[in-house]
């Protein structure tokens, strides 16, 4: 009798244990963390032409239904606050932003997940982003980081109540981060504020040209960076050339990732125009379409999607960018021609590319873009 009941006793327990791992498993949702763990994040930005209300709306659904389709299973997306030469910054918060939330609820619907990204909107105050400082003036500095900090904390707290998994505390903001003026103390106690009411996985995205500038990379999860590298100054290089330049860059990628613990690293930006100076100078906004500069476009990304997944180093790539609305609209470093649809989707779902109708011949098939508008 004794035996059997210890016997009995140990079966229950192990009954009790399936079942409750049975649950926990039917009760997970798809990309949920245990899931996402090692996967190589194929993600796309969609953008908007204004504010960001157009996130709320059907053609944001539109968007991520499209991207999805060609194999992106992440999509970011940048909240806008709005700075003054002050050093003011201005916003409304998160919550009251329904276009915001209505973007989440399409991204569930969609199964993708997100990586919310907030941008300060510089425009008619500073040249650029990573050109915000306030020099020896430190009312303006205070003034800045003050509202800064309400503003990101409250956006923290936004993806908090949402459950999104990754969570940018700045963007391109290196005039802030490095240099004479770095303000490092002040952004680790944004880090710190941000970190009391978030719980996923923190990043700050970097320039390309400043990495080894961010003095407080210990502070976050992930390592970001804005990938508009240089590969080549060739004329016209080829997928060698450009392979090389990656194989350089990637070098020094391994570098800072060691330097900090093997942190991985986070492309949370990379694209390319049709542009005969897109493997010298990818950030220019210049669009020039010919068959050459489409040619030289097809290389960079066909290279970037086949030896940056197989980069231990990398988490993933966010590809810049997906403008929702209008299929009339044409824009710099646009996704949404034909050409680069084909190549993302031959790279990321190749089965759907294949009942195309022959991917490649798209490729001769598109109509002219114009020099694009301000991004």
């Amino acid at each position: 009798m004794k035996t059997w009941s210890v016997v009995a006793v140990l079966l229950t327990g192990f009954l009790a244990l399936a079942a409750a791992w049975a649950g926990a498993a039917s009760s997970a949702q798809p990309g949920s963390a245990p899931e996402r763990q090692g996967e190589f994040l194929r993600g796309v930005t969609i953008t908007c032409p204004g504010a960001g209300r157009i996130w709320g709306t059907p053609a944001m659904r539109e968007a991520v239904e499209e991207v999805r389709g060609l194999g992106a299973r992440w999509v970011s997306i940048h909240p806008y606050s709005w700075i003054r030469r002050s050093g003011a910054v201005e916003f409304r918060p998160a919550r009251d932003e329904g276009y915001l939330t209505r973007a989440v609820g399409i991204a569930r619907d969609e199964g993708v997940e997100l990586f919310w990204k907030p941008h300060v909107g510089y425009w008619g105050q500073f040249p650029w982003r990573g050109e915000i400082e306030f020099s020896n003036d430190p009312r303006a500095w205070r003034r800045f980081f003050d509202d800064y900090r309400a503003w990101i904390v409250d956006q923290a707290r936004f993806a908090e109540e949402h459950q999104i998994p990754i969570f940018a505390v700045g963007v391109e903001l290196e005039g802030t981060t490095s240099g004479e003026h770095g303000q490092e103390a002040a952004w680790r106690r944004v880090i710190a504020e941000v970190r009391r009411v978030y719980s996923g996985s923190v990043t700050y995205s970097a320039n390309w040209d400043r990495l080894e500038q961010v003095p407080f990379w210990d502070a976050v999860d992930l390592i970001s960076v804005q990938a508009y590298f240089p590969l080549s100054q060739a004329e016209d290089p080829s997928s060698a050339e450009i392979r090389a330049g990656w194989d350089r860059h990637l070098e020094e990628l391994r570098r800072l990732s060691a330097a900090h613990g093997g942190k991985k690293i986070l492309f949370a930006e990379l694209g390319y125009n049709p542009s005969p100076d897109a493997a010298r100078q990818p950030w220019d906004y210049g669009v020039e379409r010919s068959p050459e500069t489409l040619a030289l476009q097809r290389r960079l990304m066909e290279v970037a999607l086949d030896r940056l997944e197989r980069e231990p180093v990398l988490a993933g790539i966010f590809w810049w960018k997906w403008m929702p609305g209008s299929r009339e609209r044409r824009h710099n470093f646009s996704l949404r021609t034909p050409e680069v649809r084909a190549i993302l989707q031959r790279a990321w779902a190749p089965q759907s590319a294949a009942v195309e109708n022959g991917a490649g011949d798209i490729l001769e098939r598109s109509p002219g873009v114009p020099a694009g508008a301000a991004r």
